[in-house]
């Protein structure tokens, strides 16, 4: 769908711009799109090289488990190495398992850095490709730090999704941003995708 025929409840939503990467300011720059726009009047939303506009629970699962799904079959070896080993996987904070599974559980929640790739897979490889985890104890899926020794990096950092192929490079939009991740991933296409969007 083309972003100038998207429309929602009456509404026609506008880009204006890609915000980037949030990291530690998202709560500030919600509040203060809260108060230019008003809370109903932007959103966050992933406009595709295509000009198809996608909402997060599209790309939750078209990018993010979609992704790490073709991954793990490409790589069964290591499909077959998280689920004989571990119980789930996490992001940044300890969760349980069923918030492992709950791609909302840790999303857009105050005070807390968006989580959610680890449930996408988790959900790819219990879900999708049928491989329950057996291990006792959970993985930290994460990018290590810039400047910090491998050997200090999470356990699980070589299924960042910084690191996972996109499954459809083409989608991504050529827009001028960098960060941690690595060029073609899914996290690359979820980071340069991301608009704000502003109800005309």
């Amino acid at each position: 769908m083309a972003i100038q025929e998207l429309e929602l409840r009456g509404r026609k939503w506008v880009t204006q711009g890609h915000p980037g990467f949030f990291g530690k300011e998202r709560d500030q720059r919600f509040s203060e799109w809260n108060q230019q726009y008003g809370e109903d009047g932007w959103r966050i939303a992933w406009e595709l090289a295509n000009g198809e506009v996608l909402d997060f629970e599209q790309v939750f699962w078209q990018v993010y488990v979609a992704g790490y799904v073709q991954y793990f079959l490409l790589k069964p070896e290591e499909a077959a190495f998280l689920t004989a080993n571990y119980s789930y996987t996490y992001d940044k904070d300890f969760i349980t398992r069923a918030q492992a599974f709950d791609p909302y559980a840790l999303h857009n929640q105050p005070g807390i850095r968006n989580q959610f790739h680890h449930v996408s897979l988790n959900v790819a490889l219990e879900w999708f490709l049928d491989k329950s985890f057996r291990g006792q104890e959970p993985l930290q899926v994460r990018e290590g730090k810039l400047g910090v020794s491998k050997d200090a990096w999470p356990d699980g950092w070589k299924w960042s999704p910084g690191r996972i192929p996109a499954i459809r490079r083409d989608l991504i939009p050529e827009v001028n941003i960098s960060g941690w991740w690595q060029e073609s991933t899914i996290e690359h296409l979820y980071q340069a995708a991301k608009v704000l969007q502003i109800n005309s």
